[in-house]
């Protein structure tokens, strides 16, 4: 009678887990792989596209525009001048004339660098890839459900907030690069020592930094690797909601069994 009731109550047990497996549908273990598979797909999908020419460039949300600093330094050239006293001399005049000095600058050194800076994030994003790769593998238990039937991009969001500054510190070295190789830290140099330039007024010379008091940051590598980032996470966050609109679009069984599932859908 003892083991009969031992066995009723074991029975009983697993009785009320399987019930609980069929109510909620998923294990854990299968949300965090259908969490993880939808990542590394939004992540390939995101890297190809980012990588392609022109794919922070023309994307107006991620493009890359100019560090706060920069693009204040660019609106005090463009409307401002120098008072002489008995004359004023634009600085758009005055960065005209460094321009043909400098070999680094073809034009606008401002737009090369918008340029640059982009063409930069493009070559280093399929650099990327095995860097978040790394950082999806170490995805753990926690909060799985929660995120499942969380916001269309709630697992993006949370990579993000789990694995940001990692992914800053390992690809910074690889926009670096992709930065001296499109010219951008060049012309970026050259803009800084724009306000080192003497002038010669005819009269005389002026240096540009005792006119306009500004203090630019040393390199734009961090500023680069950030945006970088930031417009990688934006594409993976529009990937993981088209999955979330249409799992069954994707070719995998356990991404139809996640996000088709009812948590996914509730």
């Amino acid at each position: 009678m003892r083991h009969f009731l031992k066995i009723f109550i074991f029975s009983s047990f697993f009785f009320f887990i399987s019930c609980d497996e069929l109510d909620n549908g998923l294990t854990n273990g299968e949300i965090v792989a259908g969490l993880k598979e939808a990542l590394n797909v939004g992540l390939d999908n995101s890297v190809t596209t980012a990588s392609s020419v022109d794919g922070y460039l023309k994307n107006e949300i991620i493009k890359i525009l100019l560090p706060p600093e920069v693009k204040s330094l660019q609106n005090t050239i463009q409307t401002g001048s120098i008072n002489l006293g008995f004359t004023s001399v634009p600085y758009s005049t005055i960065l005209n004339a460094y321009v043909a000095l400098n070999p680094d600058i073809n034009s606008d050194p401002f737009e090369e660098l918008i340029v640059a800076m982009n063409r930069g994030a493009e070559k280093a994003a399929d650099k990327a890839l095995p860097i978040f790769g790394d950082a999806i593998v170490s995805m753990s238990f926690d909060d799985a459900l929660g995120i499942l039937q969380g916001s269309d991009t709630s697992a993006t969001h949370y990579f993000y907030s789990k694995t940001n500054q990692a992914l800053f510190n390992a690809f910074q070295p690889d926009v670096k690069s992709a930065l001296d190789q499109t010219e951008a830290n060049a012309i970026y140099t050259s803009i800084v020592g724009f306000l080192n330039y003497e002038y010669n007024t005819g009269l005389g010379t002026v240096k540009v930094s005792d006119f306009i008091n500004t203090s630019l940051p040393e390199t734009i590598d961090g500023y680069a690797t950030e945006k970088a980032i930031d417009g990688l996470f934006y594409l993976i966050g529009n990937e993981e909601t088209k999955i979330r609109q249409d799992p069954f679009a994707w070719g995998s069984s356990i991404i139809e069994k996640v996000f088709g599932s009812p948590e996914a859908q509730g």
